[in-house]
């Protein structure tokens, strides 16, 4: 509780003599001064609270700050797959596909470039209502993109993060859940990013799956993933849930669980960045 001070300051006091008729009339006596006198009075609690809202309100919270971070989101696979092998890494003599058409949904009947698309397109645009730059590696299902041609548009940008969309497949039709995929802390290539990669990571498939419901697979550390080897930014695939099983790729199919995937994903890329 805040105290105000008050100080009254008296110039003199004229003190009377014994009596008030003229008849009694003593001598006056010398003016005596009298000291600053200090009051102490407690402020209204009332009061108190409303100072301090409104000290809250001139403050930001995380989430109304300003988003000045780049983006660069990365729709796996495409219909028109990149051809050709290219190196696992930065100087790496193993090779890999420069990309896959990867995998389709077992009831929807979608492929999986499709959905990874449609949902980035929503992301991204959840992304910038929220303040986010956002950049994209490919913009329709029929252009080839090799892994590291991927890389190279969030290197290029310079981007903060380099989040790459995926769904998983099996040939267990009831393996399900979601995941995140980065680097390990051996990484041969950019060693330095992991403590980065993972945080990313995890912020996202925590907040996936706390959104969606979904089964939490974690973090999943390897080196084995080209485009995360030659990002030079933090980096993360996210494989929002299996297209082989019947249940997660109907609801995947769906525009409210996608929805709620977008939602999820920008909420750890904001935990990520310090806004929650």
């Amino acid at each position: 509780m805040r105290r105000w001070k008050i100080i009254l300051t008296a110039a003199a006091l004229v003190l009377a003599a014994a009596g008030c008729s003229p008849g009694n009339e003593k001598e006056e006596e010398p003016v005596k001064k009298v000291e600053d006198l200090v009051i102490e009075v407690d402020q209204p609690e009332a009061a108190q609270e409303t100072e301090q809202e409104e000290d809250k309100e001139k403050e930001e919270t995380p989430e109304q700050k300003t988003r000045t971070q780049t983006v660069v989101l990365d729709p796996g696979h495409s219909s028109v797959v990149a051809s050709g092998t290219e190196p696992l890494g930065p100087g790496s003599t193993e090779n890999k596909a420069a990309d896959t058409s990867g995998t389709s949904g077992t009831v929807s009947g979608l492929t999986e470039y499709e959905l990874n698309l449609t949902v980035s397109q929503k992301l991204r645009t959840e992304l910038q209502n929220r303040g986010y730059t956002v950049l994209m590696t490919r913009e329709s299902n029929d252009v080839p993109v090799s892994c590291i041609e991927r890389a190279d548009v969030a290197n290029n940008s310079d981007a903060d993060a380099f989040v790459r969309i995926h769904a998983n497949g099996s040939e267990d039709s009831s393996a399900k859940g979601a995941m995140t995929i980065c680097i390990t802390p051996d990484n041969p290539f950019y060693p330095a990013l992991y403590e980065q990669a993972r945080a990313l990571s995890d912020c996202i498939i925590n907040n996936l799956s706390e959104v969606t419901g979904c089964e939490n697979d974690g973090v999943w550390e390897t080196d084995s993933m080209s485009g995360n080897n030659w990002s030079q930014v933090p980096a993360t695939i996210v494989e929002m849930g299996y297209m082989t099983n019947p249940d997660e790729d109907a609801l995947m199919a769906t525009d409210d669980y996608q929805n709620k995937i977008v939602k999820g994903i920008a909420d750890g890329i904001d935990q990520y960045f310090g806004y929650r």
